[in-house]
């Protein structure tokens, strides 16, 4: 796998991640990622119904909203959401925050960020305004269902993917 590359999801998520334990080395018992976070960033409400995801901040304060609150997770801290539980994280502050991310199992999170990264990078993902954007990030998360959103709404994203497959697109680069 590409566990040395830096994976640039700054157009998708705000963040560039390194895959420091990949799938394929636990056995898709967990997949590990160190992200660095642009302030500004963050991802839709969503939840992973067979996965728990674990955040270790290791520099500067993330906030992961749950119940629907946004709870603060300091430097040094860990934050732990169970499997089925709706959240989202995001960087509200001024600098970069590193974090720590674990998915338990694997199953096809990495995969799908490896995707993201390769199509950001052949420039068919250019940010999260972007239709033609949207239309392969959709194909990405459907094919590997790395969660379900909540919002938008997960059929949503099914339709943009299922529309995207009818005129042509690809995942391939």
């Amino acid at each position: 796998m590409m566990s040395n590359r830096i994976l640039d999801l700054r157009s998708v998520f705000g963040v560039q991640a390194q895959v420091t334990n990949p799938a394929a080395a636990t056995g898709g018992e967990y997949v590990e990622m160190e992200c660095t976070a642009d302030p500004g960033s963050g991802t839709m409400v969503h939840y992973h119904p067979e996965q728990e995801e674990t955040f270790h901040v290791l520099e500067g304060t993330m906030e992961v909203l749950r119940d629907g609150a946004w709870i603060p997770v300091q430097k040094g801290q860990t934050h732990i959401v169970p499997k089925g539980e709706v959240h989202a994280w995001r960087n509200a502050g001024n600098s970069p925050v590193r974090f720590q991310n674990v998915h338990r199992p694997a199953l096809g999170f990495q995969d799908h960020m490896e995707t993201l990264d390769r199509l950001a990078t052949a420039g068919k993902i250019r940010g999260t305004k972007d239709l033609r954007s949207i239309i392969h990030m959709s194909m990405s998360a459907v094919k590997y269902r790395p969660d379900v959103t909540v919002k938008p709404p997960q059929w949503i994203v099914n339709t943009i993917a299922l529309i995207g497959r009818g005129l042509g697109f690809s995942l391939d680069t």
